[in-house]
């Protein structure tokens, strides 16, 4: 099942460390800048459409990517 993790910029490279462990490709790794936890609802809508969009465009490029 495609995947993808989600982490605020303090975060990411603890994140890409237990990617890499688990062998999984980096790629899948979508970074938040700021710190999600103090902007407005509004602005939170629009950084999740954001991660949406980024998800789908990540699952394509996994997809044409030989498996190996």
């Amino acid at each position: 099942m495609p995947a993808v993790g989600v982490a605020s910029e303090q975060f990411i490279k603890l994140a890409r460390t237990v990617l890499r462990s688990q062998k999984v490709p980096e790629e899948v790794a979508i970074e938040v800048k700021g710190n999600p936890e103090f902007v407005s609802d509004e602005e939170l809508a629009r950084i999740a459409e954001a991660i949406a969009a980024e998800a789908v465009s990540r699952f394509r490029g996994l997809e044409a990517k030989p498996a190996s």
